[in-house]
């Protein structure tokens, strides 16, 4: 196992684990878009970077997307980890723990000033993981755009 980038042959491989990751949310996104968001990960000059746990026969096993930001309350980058999914056959070995420092490290070689993720409260298996890297006491509010709430 090896953590790595994507290249373009991993299309059908990473395009099936994402699915796997939307409707683990029980989202849906429209079929271009899938298109849409490996295509900017593999963009060397955009915003959406990505590894994957690459196994020692090619078989993709798992994937964090991240991308880095502005923020007001430092002149640094900021590491934004926006979706983080393990193949459900293979959790519990240290995958998603791998998948996240291969993202900090990033972030530090980057120089950025904090690494940061969100997931859902009922979203305990991943939060007992997520819980040994450090909490957040903050609650997010969504609003879908547009909305009539103006």
């Amino acid at each position: 196992m090896s953590i790595s980038t994507l290249t373009r042959a991993d299309w059908s491989q990473w395009q099936g684990l994402f699915r796997q990751y939307i409707a683990f949310y029980k989202a849906s996104l429209p079929e271009e878009q899938y298109q849409n968001t490996f295509d900017r990960i593999l963009d060397t000059e955009g915003d959406l970077h990505a590894f994957v746990i690459r196994e020692e026969d090619g078989t993709l096993n798992g994937f964090a997307h991240f991308l880095y930001h502005t923020s007001s309350w430092s002149d640094k980058p900021v590491c934004y980890l926006n979706d983080l999914f393990v193949n459900p056959d293979i959790r519990g070995k240290g995958y998603g723990r791998k998948l996240i420092v291969a993202c900090g490290k990033a972030a530090e070689e980057k120089g950025c000033s904090k690494y940061y993720w969100l997931t859902q409260h009922e979203n305990a298996v991943a939060r007992k993981l997520y819980d040994t890297f450090g909490q957040s006491g903050f609650a997010e509010y969504r609003i879908k755009l547009p909305t009539d709430k103006w």
